[in-house]
């Protein structure tokens, strides 16, 4: 039998309190020795052929489905057939109550994350600091935020968006501070469907969490947006209270926050709270979730959930598997635009871990027979679409963000119509414009310079994009690897970067040009750049798919090929092929419409952000080699 019907063994109330659901889960016991095999050996368990658990509540006396939003199928078998196994004592696979622990990452996990909730709670308080600090509405990044721009708050990166959190949040108790978050989180709604902030929470892992703490789990969330959102949230939400949530956290101090009066006068003990200090004291994020998670639980966990979008959950989800007792890992994929979102990573780094150790991967379009208590129908996209080319104008020089970190804006130059090219004449007032602003603010050498087209002169995040790297913006509208040949050494002359990475050719294929004569473009722009550069590395970036041009990959393909033959036949260490295409793709290997500008060619700030995820490490390594 079933521990939760054994009489020596006390019920557990579910966190959120409830209805306690009692079950009776009759699994034979050769079924479960090959589920015993497959959670210890880490492997895929495949769908037994058992009775399902039942969960009977109040009058009702059939079995009733225990996750009915879940479709049938080998996900929600496995799920099911996991906490049998894990809670029938007299099974070879089970696990004392004491140590069932779940684990849930929240944003993407348990919840819709595009925008990110946290994110719109920082906007919100940032504006109620203006109002109390009004000079702030004219700094960075306060101006931007009060805009309500929530993709600017992704770019951020998640330290310096944990950071600027806790520092705006500086000298607030945090009891109040969760009051704050709480008011928040009731009156707040999701930009995308337009409902509540709550009404966006999973159903089916809202069912998966009143099953587990029915089983008798314990079942905590570990997630890396703010502790003092967080809080609140899964407690309104999910009825998970506050010391069962793991979370990105400041330091804090033990302060007397009332002055003197009469009335306390009357007792020795003022008030007392713990207030915020504007330092970050940990990143729950990628390899500091398990750290995290034994401190606070002290137990390794044998159910870790996380999900698709970031490398953020990889770590927790590895440590579960690796404990002695067995184990589930589930990992989300969005892949239901319909419904939800539809997004992954540049890299595939979660999904290759799920495929390298076996975990079972929860696909919402297959997998889910509904994704929210109710149909929700999204009204805009879950973020605010970037802005669209503005027309030509002629603007003076400005002094170019070379330095790293730096908050300057590069180069002021007119941005080109989405045409195949300006006339020579506006390539010469964009060559004497970047002159110009080297002149003045000469740019720290031994950098990394960004020579391309308009897809790198419209690239307006760099500092955000990379930080801490010296990156430099030599992008010319419209230019083609052909004409790059010409003038490239004037954009490099001032920089003298270290590395030189060369993203054009898509002008060069939309303009028809041969594969043959784009190949002998690049090499003369080799060659140029090696004149007075000799030890810089030069990378070539693969021209990537667009929407727009989406006809002509055949031809693209083949330009890449081309240029890539040319430089594996060198031999030289410091010509290199980078590949970033991956970034602009959605799941269907298409370019997905989000990562580009309204004009379905140039990237916007997600595109760019998915390309920068890719080429940092790259670029660090060029940087860093001899």
């Amino acid at each position: 039998m079933s521990d939760e019907a054994s009489p020596e063994h006390d019920h557990v109330e579910p966190a959120h309190e409830r209805s306690s659901a009692t079950s009776a889960v009759a699994v034979p016991l050769l079924a479960l020795g090959l589920l015993a095999a497959a959670v210890w050996l880490g492997t895929k368990p495949a769908a037994l052929q058992q009775a399902q658990p039942a969960v009977t509540t109040g009058q009702v006396t059939g079995p009733v489905d225990p996750l009915p939003s879940w479709n049938d199928g080998p996900t929600k078998q496995v799920i099911l057939d996991f906490i049998a196994a894990v809670t029938t004592e007299s099974a070879p696979t089970f696990v004392p109550r004491a140590e069932r622990i779940a684990v849930f990452d929240h944003d993407g996990t348990l919840v819709c994350e595009k925008p990110l909730m946290h994110g719109m709670f920082l906007v919100d308080r940032v504006k109620a600091l203006v109002d109390r600090r009004p000079e702030l509405a004219h700094e960075e990044p306060f101006a931007t935020l009060l805009t309500g721009d929530l993709e600017f708050v992704r770019r951020l990166g998640k330290k310096f968006f944990t950071d600027l959190t806790f520092s705006t949040l500086a000298g607030v108790p945090e009891e109040k501070l969760e009051a704050e978050a709480r008011d928040f989180l009731r009156t707040a709604r999701h930009p995308a469907f337009d409902v509540p902030l709550g009404d966006v929470a999973y159903q089916p892992m809202k069912e998966l969490v009143a099953l587990l703490e029915a089983k008798g789990f314990a079942v905590w969330i570990c997630s890396g947006s703010g502790v003092h959102f967080m809080r609140p949230a899964a407690e309104l939400w999910y009825g998970i209270g506050p010391e069962r949530v793991i979370a990105s956290r400041p330091l804090t101090e033990l302060r007397e926050v009332e002055e003197p009066s009469p009335d306390n006068e009357k007792t020795p003990n003022r008030r007392l709270d713990l207030v915020v200090l504007p330092q970050l004291h940990v990143l729950n994020d990628e390899e500091r979730k398990p750290v995290s998670i034994g401190e606070h639980i002290g137990r390794r966990p044998i159910l870790a959930v996380g999900n698709v979008g970031t490398t953020g959950d990889i770590e927790m989800l590895r440590w579960s598997q690796a404990g002695d007792r067995p184990s589930l890992q589930l990992l989300v994929l969005h892949d239901d635009d319909a419904r939800e979102m539809a997004y992954g990573e540049p890299g595939n780094e979660s999904l290759d871990a799920a495929a390298t150790y076996g975990w079972q991967v929860v696909r919402m379009a297959d997998d889910w027979k509904q994704v929210f208590a109710k149909p929700l129908i999204k009204r805009a996209a879950a973020v605010p679409p970037a802005p669209a080319a503005i027309a030509p104008q002629v603007v003076a020089p400005i002094a170019p963000a070379a330095v790293s970190g730096s908050t300057e804006p590069s180069p002021a130059l007119p941005v080109e119509p989405a045409a195949e090219g300006p006339p020579p004449t506006k390539w010469e007032q964009e060559l004497a414009v970047y002159e110009q602003a080297d002149r003045d603010t000469p740019p720290e050498a031994g950098g990394i310079v960004l020579l391309g087209s308009s897809n790198i002169r419209m690239w307006n995040t760099l500092a955000d994009d990379f930080p801490g790297m010296n990156v430099i913006n030599r992008g010319v509208g419209g230019c083609r690897l052909v004409e790059l040949a010409e003038f490239a050494p004037r954009l490099v002359a001032a920089p003298k970067p270290r590395v030189i990475v060369v993203a054009a050719g898509t002008n060069d294929v939309a303009a028809s040009m041969s594969t043959d004569d784009i190949r002998v473009a690049f090499e003369r722009l080799v060659e140029a750049l090696r004149g007075d550069h000799p030890e810089a590395t030069i990378a070539f970036l693969a021209i990537s798919p667009t929407v727009k041009r989406w006809d002509q990959l055949e031809r693209q393909v083949a330009a890449n090929a081309a240029i890539k033959t040319v430089i594996d036949s060198r031999g030289d260490a410091k010509i290199v092929y980078l590949d970033a295409n991956a970034a602009f793709l959605g799941p269907d290997g298409k370019p997905a419409a989000e990562c580009f500008l309204d004009d379905m060619q140039h990237p916007s700030t997600i595109g760019n952000s998915r390309r920068a995820e890719i080429l940092r490490p790259l670029l660090r390594d060029l940087v860093s080699k001899p």
